[in-house]
This record gives structure tokens, sequence and C-alpha cells, in this order.
């Protein structure tokens, strides 16, 4: 079985393991299913015949505090069969052991009225709840054997969702199923009877289900020792012992408090609704309500693990602790009975859910292998003492009469408290997780190659720079948390310096270089993920600019592994300069789609601008020639390619008429029609400049520019000779006779902001033109190769005597200078 390191760095899980996991959440969603449902039978039961007996006038307290005892009890040696033996195996035994006591159950119902019937059926579920303990360590940390680290945040969060649905759905079945068998035959033993028959069949699927699992190993190092089935707090030491896992099962504590309170309160609940328990209307109440609050949580959990797919968000705790208190007072202040009131019901259970996937993920991330079973085991022991005070309180609610309405209020006071102290905790987590919700409603990023980033050790990321947002697109990408690098002078506005301290921007100033490098390696020697864009400003043309090379010290000094990064996609969007200005343009898709490019791990030593540069070219191709927009091009798809990356620089306007003076069928004149369809709102004219001279953008070659009329707006000669242009004012391209694909292009030097001393130019003496997006390069020992030309087309191209230089135009030895 691979390791959880082999598992983190392999692109896709072995279908066994996803086969393992598909089990394990199948038979622990059955395991919680049948608990419950026969929790329901018994409550239900109760409410029927012993309503005024001190048993059944608080059923529902007494199998709280029952099925908590073995779990406080047990502890210890649950968590210790699951360290040392195959977790597989314990959970094959534990469904044997369910059986066995369906079988009791099923024998003390038959039995029906013998004088202490009901008291039997209690002792039965006592023995089912030990099962349940036993069985908790095992399927909780079988997940991280089977799913690694990598994608435990995700899995966890469909382990959660999956329990819940058990025990929700156990609680509405029990409840229609008995509620329905009575109305029919007004016997209240036999309407619980039967349905257990058939819960005790379904527990031999979940038997088979179990054996089908994946064996895992047995840690033979784990030594049993003397006294251990005693020492009942020996797992909260462990727990305990390190501060991050005693917070979040603290947390996740307080979740089975305010979750078991909350179910106890649906019974007082429904006894006001339904204070005739002479029918079956109680029991479906009850499943009814149990039922809402289900639809809330599992909801909640199933977007808790969806945010959480490629790393764990801490961010949504405190959300979903003020989610509770908002709840909670909902469901108090609206009318009993009201569809407001089930709404309130519904919204507690979707922030329960949000509240807990990622705090169990947490746990269970951090805790060490050989330890993760006793500290789950830990965990359970704490969440039956919260079991017990929610028996506690809500008991001392019922015994002072309280509405049920009134005790949702008054479980508000705590929730809120706990709430702004796990605020106060992980103000970063929440102020990020904000943030990325925002771009993620924004954008529809799609991070590539994400296990490129190494799991641990400080990582430095290098993207290109297309628009104002590309921080929050990085950030969203990583499963690691990423620090930013920004220029004192933006850090430093009042307005914006608390935020950007929260999430542990890191300042550099332009002025003291030395401290810049010192800070971002100290920020890398730390472990951290920073991210540095190393152009220095964002691209006002669309390609790559000059990349600074002050990274290469920063990550020499911080001993960091260098991550170049590309984002496909984003030129175009608002936070671009396309068009000629940033934030003014309306947005052209809602979630509009980009691609973050992780590119492999360079050591600080290799990771020159060169070898950035070449890389972040090459993530360029990759990503462009496995864009969807593909499906458009039709048969020409070499003129769609050059339309497509020609599309992408700034040098058209809205509204562009194009001319070609090349003939019909020519690869100018064929690139020129395919702009129209890549570029909407621009046409295509086959009849002379005089047409419309005010838009006109001319294409032709060096044989053809004697038939301009000077009225174009622009002119574009696209030329496959190296010699330079006999007129200098046109826009020189270079594409290759061959396979007539456009290698590089000239693009007029765009307009920078007053007073800025950085410049971009969009035009060189002496070069090609820039290298157009989706292309890669390589240097050879004659000139360079160019490829990534087509998609599934593996040739390239070789130009001899250039190279590419720093600022990313093609520099060539035949252009002599004009």
């Amino acid at each position: 079985m691979p390791d959880t390191a082999d598992l983190d760095n392999a692109p896709h899980l072995p279908r066994r393991n996803w086969a393992s996991i598909v089990l394990v959440l199948f038979v622990q969603a059955m395991n919680s299913f049948s608990d419950n449902f026969v929790k329901m039978l018994l409550i239900a039961l109760s409410i029927i015949i012993a309503k005024d007996s001190w048993v059944g006038r608080h059923m529902e307290l007494w199998l709280g505090a029952i099925f908590s005892l073995p779990y406080m009890i047990f502890a210890p040696l649950a968590g210790y069969w699951s360290d040392r033996f195959s977790k597989r195996k314990v959970i094959v035994w534990m469904q044997v052991m369910q059986i066995i006591c369906f079988v009791w159950l099923s024998l003390a119902l038959w039995m029906q009225r013998v004088p202490g019937s009901l008291e039997i059926c209690l002792v039965g579920f006592f023995v089912l709840a030990v099962q349940a303990a036993v069985l908790s360590p095992a399927k909780m940390g079988i997940m991280k054997e089977l799913a690694g680290s990598r994608r435990l945040g995700q899995v966890s969060g469909w382990l959660q969702v999956t329990m819940l649905a058990g025990i929700l759905g156990g609680m509405w079945a029990g409840g229609v199923w008995y509620g329905t068998e009575y109305e029919k035959t007004h016997d209240a033993w036999m309407s619980a009877l039967w349905p257990l028959i058939i819960i005790s069949i379904l527990g031999i699927v979940e038997l088979i289900a179990s054996i089908c699992i994946q064996s895992t190993p047995a840690h033979t190092e784990v030594h049993w020792r003397k006294g251990m089935a005693l020492e009942h707090f020996e797992s909260l030491k462990i727990v305990f012992r390190r501060r991050s896992i005693r917070l979040a099962a603290l947390g996740v504590t307080y979740f089975w408090f305010i979750s078991n309170a909350l179910s106890f309160i649906l019974v007082t609940l429904t006894k006001e609704l339904h204070p005739d328990t002479g029918h079956g209307d109680g029991p479906m109440e009850l499943a009814k309500v149990a039922g809402i609050l289900g639809i809330g949580v599992i909801s909640g959990s199933f977007f808790a693990s969806h945010v959480s797919r490629n790393r764990i968000e801490l961010g949504l705790i405190p959300l979903g602790g003020f989610g509770l208190v908002a709840g909670l007072l909902w469901s108090g202040l609206a009318p009993l009975g009201s569809s407001w009131m089930y709404a309130g019901i519904i919204f507690t259970g979707a922030a329960g859910g949000c509240f807990m996937v990622p705090l169990y993920a947490y746990a269970q991330d951090k805790a060490e292998k050989h330890e993760k079973a006793r500290i789950h085991a830990g965990m359970n022991l704490m969440d039956c003492l919260g079991t017990l005070v929610a028996v506690a309180i809500v008991g001392l609610m019922k015994w002072l009469e309280l509405h049920s309405s009134t005790q949702f209020l008054l479980l508000a006071i705590p929730t809120f408290a706990a709430a702004v102290y796990i605020m106060r905790l992980l103000p970063q987590d929440l102020v990020r997780f904000l943030m990325l919700a925002a771009v993620r409603f924004t954008y529809k990023v799609k991070p590539v190659h994400m296990e490129r980033i190494p799991a641990t050790g400080g990582v430095l990321l290098l993207p290109n720079h297309v628009s104002y947002v590309d921080a929050l697109i990085v950030g969203s990408a990583s499963r690691r948390p990423v620090r930013f690098v920004m220029w004192d002078a933006l850090y430093n506005l009042w307005w914006l310096k608390w935020l950007m301290r929260l999430v542990g921007t890191v300042p550099i100033s332009a002025t003291r270089a030395k401290d810049a490098i010192r800070a971002v390696a100290a920020a890398l020697k730390e472990g951290e993920i920073v991210c540095l864009f190393p152009e220095g400003q964002i691209t006002r043309h669309g390609m790559v600019n000059e990349l600074l090379k002050g990274f290469e010290l920063m990550a020499r000094q911080g001993d960091a592994q260098v991550v170049p990064v590309y984002l496909d996609g984003l030129y175009g969007s608002i936070f671009s300069f396309q068009g000629g200005k940033f934030f003014t343009k309306r947005p052209k898709h809602l979630r509009y789609p980009v691609e973050v490019m992780f590119g492999e791990p360079q050591s600080p030593r290799d990771a020159s601008a060169g070898a950035m540069r070449h890389a972040m070219l090459s993530l360029s191709s990759e990503a462009f020639l496995k864009r969807k927009s593909w499906a458009h091009a039709g048969e020409d798809l070499v003129a769609f390619a050059n339309a497509l990356r020609l599309a992408e620089t700034e040098w058209h306007h809205a509204g562009d008429v194009f001319l070609s003076l090349e003939p019909e069928g020519s690869i100018i004149h064929r690139t020129v029609k395919a702009l129209t369809q890549v570029m909407p709102g621009t046409k295509f004219i086959d009849r002379g400049p005089e047409a419309h001279p005010a838009h006109i953008v001319a294409f032709c070659t060096r044989s053809t520019l004697s038939r301009l009329t000077g009225q174009e707006r622009l002119v574009f000669c696209l030329d496959s000779g190296l010699s330079p242009l006999p007129q200098t004012t046109a826009l020189r391209g270079y594409f290759d006779a061959d396979t007539g694909i456009l290698i590089s292009t000239e693009v007029p030097n765009p307009p920078m902001p007053a007073n800025d001393k950085d410049e971009q130019l969009g035009r060189k003496i002496g070069t090609l033109g820039r290298l157009l997006p989706g292309l890669a390069i390589a240097s050879t020992a004659e000139g360079v190769r160019i490829s990534g030309l087509l998609p599934e087309d593996a040739r390239s191209i070789s130009l001899a005597g250039v190279k590419l230089d720093e600022a990313g135009f093609l520099a060539c030895s035949a252009v002599t200078p004009t």
C-alpha cells in the first residue's frame, strides 16, 4: 500500500484506494444510520408507551448519555486497538458486533411487556454504543492512509457529510417508519420490531462491504502498557500536547455540544407541537424536524468539503460559528411551527456543517500516523463530555419548563462567545478566505500541476503579472497559504495597511533593495510560500516583460525552491490593461475562466531570470494548446492560432476594420479573417482603405507596402524576411514561411503613468518584435528553437542568429539598426 507521501505526489489516487474510500464512507454512513434509526425507534416507543415513567419522559436525554458513556469508558482501548492493529480489521469486527446488538434489541422488543423490557433495550443500546466508540477512531484514521494529506480536506468533508447524513437520515427514517406502522397497527412494540429486523438484515450488507475494504497495515511499534485500560485521560494528554490539535478538538467538542443540544430541543419542540401522544403524529413530526436539520447540515458539509477540496479552509470555522449564532436566533424568534422556524433550523444546520468539516480535517492532518487513532479517541472522549454537558443543560432547561424557542435563544449566548474567540484565533484565515471567496465567485480558477508546489519548506512563486487581482488568483490556486510581496508605497496606505498586515503581506521598497531581499529571504527561511511578481509591473501589451533579478538573491538567501507560474486567460479581464485602460471595462463573463499553471520547482542555484522566463513561456504554450477555444477553430488551425495569439497583444481598438493587402488564400489573408472570429466587434473588408479610413488596420508584406494610401490608422507588415523594413512607421511581425505560424510582433509603445520611471517597450530596433503568447522557446548553439505551434503538432521552428533578449524581444543579428 503506498505511503502518504507517495499518495500526495501522485496526480491521481489508485482506483483501489478510491474504491476503499467509497466503501468506508458507505460502511460508516450505514453504521450511523442504523445506530440513530434504533435511537429514534426507542424515543418514539417511549413517547407512546412510557410518557409518564422516569425513563420515557426524558428518553432522548437517557439515550444521549448512554451513547456517550462508552466513548469515555473505552476511549483508551479504542485508540490503542486502531493504532496497533489494522484499521480495516477493526472496522470488520465492529460490523459483526453491530449485528449481535441488533439481535439483542430485536429479542427485547419481541418480549414486549415483560417487566423491564424498555430497560433491557437500553442495555442493548449501550452495547451498540460500545461498537460505535471502537469503530470511530478506526474509520477516521483509515482515511489518511487511503487518501494522503493533500486530499484529506475533501475526503474528510465526505466522511463528515456521510456520517451526518447517516445520523440524520436514521433519525428521519426511524421516526417516519415507526409513525407509519403505529398508525396502521396501533401496536407500539411491534411497530418498532419489524423495522429493526429489516435494519439487522442490512447490517449483513455493511459487513460484506467492510470485508472488501483494502487491507491497511498494523503498527507493531505500538505496544500494550500495563494499566492502559484504566488510562482514560491518556488520549486527552496526546490531544492537549499540541496547541493546534487542542484548539481543533475543542472546536469539534463545541460542535457536538450544539448538535446534541439541538437534537434534544427538537424532541421538546415536537412535544409542544403535538402534545397528544395517542397517535403517530409525534414520531412523524420529530422525523420531520430531524430531516430539516439534516438538509442544512449535509448541504453545509458538502459546501465545506467542496471549498476544501484542494486545502483545508480554516477561514470557514469562524464564519460557521457566527452562522450558528444567527441560525439559533432565527429559530428562536420565529413563530412556533412556522416555515420561518424551519428555515432557521436549516440555516443552523448548514452553518454547523461549515463549522465542523475543516476542524475535523485539520485535526486529522496534524496528527502523527502512530498516534492518529488515539487522538481521535481523545477527541471522542471530549465530544462525549460535550454531549453530557448538553444533556445537563437541556435537562436543566426542561426542569425549568422553558419553551423550546427560549432554549434556542439561550444556546446562542455561549455560541456567540465561542465564535468571537475563534475569530480572534484565526483572523488571517478568515480574511484570506473572504478575499479568496470573492475571487472564486468572480473567476473560475483552474490550478494545473498544483502537485509541483513542494508540500513543506520555503517556496518562492514567480508568476507573470497580468492584472490587479493576480495575487488573489495565485492564492486561490495554491493548497498552501501564500504570502505576497508588495511595494511599501501601497502597503503603507492607511486604509490598506491593516488588511495587508493581517494577511501577512511582505512590504519591500524599491529604494532599499537589500532590505527587500532580507525581508523575503526571512519569510522563506521560516518555511513559508512567498509570491513575488518578478516583472515588477503589470503588462500593458499582453506579453511578459523583463524579469528583475532580485528574486535570485532572495531564493538563495532563503534557501527556497523556486516555482515558475503562468497565469493564462487573465489578459482581457476588467483588471488587466487590454483596451488601454484598467477597471472601466465591462466584464466578459461571470466567473471569468483562468488557468494557473505551476512549473517544475528549481533549486535557488538554477533559478536564473533567463531560466524562469523560458519556464514561464513553456507553461504559456502548454496552457494555450489546451484551451477550449480550439473547438471553434475549424479546419484552418494555422490561421486560427495566429489570430488567437495576435488578439492577446495590445495593438487593436474596439470596432477595428481589418484590411488584407495580400491575395485571398495566403496565410496573412486567412489570419486577418480569423481575427474577426476571435475578436468580437471587428470587421473584415476586401476593398480599399478609403471605405473606412478612420478604423482601417492594414496587413501587408514588404512587396505590398506600395499599395498603402497613407490613410490607414495602423499598418502591420507581416514578413518572413530578416532584413530591416524600408518603412519604420509600420509594425513588424514575423511569420515562419514553412509553417505559416506567426511568431512575433511589434505593438505600439504602451502609455505609462505620469512620473513612472518604468517603461514597457512595444517595439525595439534590431528585433523581430516580442515573442507572442502561447509559444515555447529554447536556446540552441545556432540561435533559438520555437515549439508549441499547434495542438498535437510536434514540429518546431529553428531560427539561426536569433536570441530572446531580457525584455522578451527576438533580437536578430541580421536586422540592422535604422
